[in-house]
């Protein structure tokens, strides 16, 4: 959707259209990577952290 888009704006061919798409999913893939590695690193901070905010909401809720 984002190739197609950039592609009406500027007239890009479809050659370059797929590569733009190529680039797109690369990047997408490549930051879930990077997220789930620092998921994986920092799981414990995450879910305690997760879990006051949590905390602070049902507290100001009774």
């Amino acid at each position: 959707m984002i190739s197609a888009k950039l592609a009406e704006k500027f007239g890009i061919t479809n050659n370059l259209q797929f590569i733009i798409s190529a680039i797109v999913a690369a990047l997408t893939v490549g930051g879930k990577a990077i997220g789930k590695e620092i998921a994986a690193r920092n799981s414990t901070a995450i879910v305690y952290g997760f879990g006051k905010v949590i905390s602070s909401i049902k507290g100001e809720s009774k």
